[in-house]
């Protein structure tokens, strides 16, 4: 999927003073991962809100509402997982049109 390339914050990416476009499915990953249901707001019921599962502790729950959002947002996850240890979650997935 393409769209318009983000900076590390999810800002858009200026650098090159004007807008660029990348491949964006890690961008897209990452929005429904930190956003809240309600934030995106053409498709409200999106949103997996991944700092509310991390402070309780439920890896599990993360995991499962993670593969629910993207697979709704149109991606076939192959591999979900989460280290505590490191922090780092893996996600191996993409849109089904590519």
């Amino acid at each position: 999927m393409t769209d318009y390339r983000q900076t590390a914050d999810g800002d858009l990416d200026l650098t090159s003073g004007d807008l660029q476009l990348t491949e964006s499915t890690s961008q897209h990953q990452r929005d429904l991962l930190l956003g809240e249901q309600g934030h995106i707001r053409h498709r409200p019921e999106m949103g997996i809100g991944a700092q509310e599962y991390l402070l309780a502790g439920d890896w599990e729950e993360l995991l499962r509402r993670s593969r629910q959002v993207l697979t709704q947002d149109g991606e076939r996850v192959e591999r979900l997982d989460y280290d505590a240890e490191t922090g780092e979650m893996e996600i191996i997935a993409r849109y089904e049109e590519d």
